[in-house]
């Protein structure tokens, strides 16, 4: 029977074979979303629902308590790609979340992509394709309608229109990844860093056949796709707001006594930090609020300065789940996941991130020429993902970049692993 089955795996096409795999990942998502807690009014996912459904009703990017008052507590990518489902489900909230785990399914292939273009192995990108699929890290988020599952997917092809950069002769992979960076940067304005320095770095290495004013154009396209969100911005708020306002709350959480001094939250956030900020600043305008926390929030980080070694390898140890992993899953209650998916998550990133040491260093001299860029590319966003966190907090959220990067190179050993096994050297 099991001969049988690998026959007939083995005799399918390569894309009938990744459709299956795909299928197979979002229809564990559509299980799971259900699972999923109630809805909270204060999370960011009520906030890009009510956005959403507001877009419908001619009251766009306000509070969610008084649609008199703007909001730009995030970029908007999120709630204008549910709108038209907000539209034809006018009473629809977590019904939403079934909408996600199809973007999930634009990361399992574009993964699968990615490797198969560096790799040219059907196998590995296969083999990357399922870890996507099932890996805690990824489908935990796609449940819920957030940020991290678009900014995943938008990063994924970002990374698979690399390889090929150097030989388009039409402009295609330039348009695209123009596009690509503006949606990373108006899903989770952090990571935009992120995508302009992967681009750089492309960018060099393709410099003999790509052009500085393509790499130029990327940006250009990315900066008008971005600018009417930026624009509208600077008329509703009393200080200037580009992508988002939550830069100052989340600075004003993970900069403060607790966040420093107290053991069970040094390196962290906390509820009483976000409080006495809010407090602070009560200014119903958020470019005001966000403005002022930010600035006590870089006054206390540089009064406590030699703090910041401690503080910095304690946000790590949250990161990778080395610290009170407990409390981070606690935590995430209050965003939606279920306690049992959370520490799936945990566990995940326990097997993955030493795993994706181990793959690295494997590959470190085996890689095929066509892997030495993805090499670079992977090791600059594990590079960034770390530092992120070092420099904000140890958010699992912050992963992302890590996790896919993580994946693809464990895929990419696995499948050297199986060539070497059928092809031993003498």
């Amino acid at each position: 029977m099991r001969q049988r089955l690998v026959s007939a795996w083995s005799s399918w096409s390569y894309r009938r074979r990744l459709v299956t795999i795909t299928a197979l990942g979002v229809l564990w998502r559509l299980v799971y979303v259900p699972f999923e807690r109630p809805l909270r009014i204060w999370s960011d996912e009520h906030w890009y629902m009510t956005q959403a459904h507001r877009l419908v009703e001619g009251h766009p990017w306000s509070s969610i308590f008084n649609t008199d008052i703007p909001s730009a507590s995030h970029g908007p990518l999120v709630s204008v790609a549910i709108a038209p489902f907000a539209w034809l489900f006018p009473t629809a909230m977590t019904g939403l979340r079934f909408l996600i785990p199809l973007v999930g399914a634009v990361s399992i292939v574009g993964l699968a992509t990615f490797v198969r273009r560096v790799s040219a192995s059907d196998r590995a990108a296969l083999i990357a394709a399922v870890l996507a699929a099932v890996y805690p890290g990824l489908w935990v988020r796609d449940g819920l309608v957030v940020s991290e599952p678009f900014a995943i997917a938008a990063f994924v092809w970002l990374l698979a229109l690399q390889p090929g950069w150097g030989s388009d002769r039409r402009w295609r992979h330039t348009v695209l990844m123009g596009v690509l960076v503006a949606v990373i940067a108006l899903a989770r304005a952090e990571l935009l860093a992120l995508a302009v320095l992967v681009v750089m770095v492309s960018w060099w290495w393709h410099r003999a056949t790509v052009s500085k004013v393509r790499g130029l154009t990327v940006v250009l396209i990315a900066a008008v796709l971005c600018s009417p969100w930026v624009i509208y911005n600077q008329g509703r708020f009393a200080k200037p707001v580009y992508l988002s306002t939550n830069l100052g709350i989340t600075l004003a959480g993970a900069n403060c006594h607790l966040a420093y001094y107290d053991g069970r939250f040094i390196g962290y956030d906390d509820m009483g930090c976000w409080s006495a900020a809010a407090k602070a600043h009560p200014s119903l305008d958020e470019s005001v609020r966000s403005s002022g926390m930010t600035r006590d929030a870089w006054a206390y980080a540089t009064a406590h300065a030699h703090r910041w070694p401690i503080v910095v390898a304690a946000r790590e140890a949250w990161f990778f789940g080395l610290y009170r992993p407990n409390w981070v899953v606690y935590m995430s209650k209050g965003a939606g996941q279920r306690v049992w998916a959370s520490w799936a998550q945990a566990v995940g990133g326990y097997i993955l991130f030493p795993t994706f040491l181990w793959a690295l260093w494997q590959r470190r001299k085996k890689a095929a020429s066509s892997e030495r860029l993805a090499r670079r590319l992977i090791i600059l966003t594990a590079l960034f993902s770390v530092a992120l966190a070092g420099a904000f907090v140890g958010h699992w959220r912050y992963r992302l970049g890590l996790d896919v990067v993580a994946l693809v190179a464990v895929a990419l050993w696995l499948d050297g692993r199986r060539v070497e096994a059928a092809h031993p050297t003498a």
